[in-house]
């Protein structure tokens, strides 16, 4: 989940614009690293395939779409209704291709092992470090580097970076690819995680993703990650003590809430920035 909020809160970042598609890039990972698997056994081929699939989905959908409203001045909220239609548009393929019917994709979970009072398995061990690792990259690119303050130039104000020497619709493609390949990863995650998958999928799974990127401040990656770890947690405590059939219900709950209450995000201040 924090991965596939940070990924969405990059994308929002560089275009000012809440893509409705992001769950679709997602399933498309997922789909990705099904066939890679299935055709070489190989996990992280798999894993490769589903980042990569992710990153060309991004990218095409930032160009084709976004890009070229964003280049003609079209209003906010017509770019949020077309990504829309993306999603749709997308689901539809996958159906034409794959069908409608759930895939079933597990890997060998390895043997368990308790830390504490908790169970982990290998599988889940070797998640959790790579998706420290992601976050490292993203935070060392984000902070470290000229591409990095490229971005959270364009966040900040596109025109003023662009009358500033930078060229802000490359930085856009190359943010939406890195986004995506996060979110490419992330749906393989999470389709090994679940079990199984089916061309709706990421798009049930991105309230959840929106309910995490409002909870930390949407546009604010790194925020954004905190905003995930509370409303996983609280997903969590709702599977365990009342019913799981209820934590889409649950999402959409936290996502009024922070709206009604604290709109900026739970974990930024009143400032306006882009990345903490």
């Amino acid at each position: 989940m924090a991965l596939s909020a940070v990924a969405f809160s990059l994308e929002y970042a560089v275009t000012n614009v809440a893509n409705l598609s992001h769950g679709e890039i997602l399933t498309v990972g997922a789909y990705a690293a099904y066939l890679v698997q299935q055709a070489t056994g190989n996990v992280v081929l798999a894993a490769a395939a589903a980042a990569l699939a992710g990153g060309c989905l991004a990218l095409l959908v930032h160009t084709t779409v976004i890009e070229s409203f964003v280049r003609h001045g079209t209003p906010r909220m017509t770019i949020f209704i077309a990504t829309l239609g993306v999603s749709f548009v997308i689901q539809n393929i996958l159906v034409i291709i794959f069908g409608a019917t759930n895939i079933a994709y597990t890997i060998s979970p390895g043997a368990p092992h308790q830390i504490g009072p908790f169970l982990f398995t290998s599988t889940e061990d070797q998640i959790l470090i790579s998706a420290l690792v992601i976050t490292a990259i993203l935070y060392g690119i984000i902070q470290h580097t000229k591409f990095g303050k490229s971005l959270r130039a364009v966040s900040q104000n596109r025109d003023l970076a662009r009358v500033s020497g930078i060229n802000a619709r490359r930085v856009a493609s190359t943010t939406w690819f890195l986004a995506g390949l996060v979110a490419g990863y992330s749906g393989f995650v999470l389709a090994e995680s679940i079990g199984t998958f089916s061309p709706y999928f990421g798009f049930t799974f991105f309230l959840i993703t929106l309910a995490a990127a409002v909870a930390g401040g949407l546009g604010k990656a790194f925020s954004t990650m905190a905003g995930a770890v509370l409303v996983g947690v609280a997903l969590q405590f709702t599977g365990a003590y009342i019913s799981a059939s209820y934590q889409l219900a649950f999402a959409f709950a936290i996502l009024a809430l922070v709206i009604l209450i604290r709109p900026r995000g739970l974990f930024t201040s009143a400032r306006r920035s882009i990345f903490e």
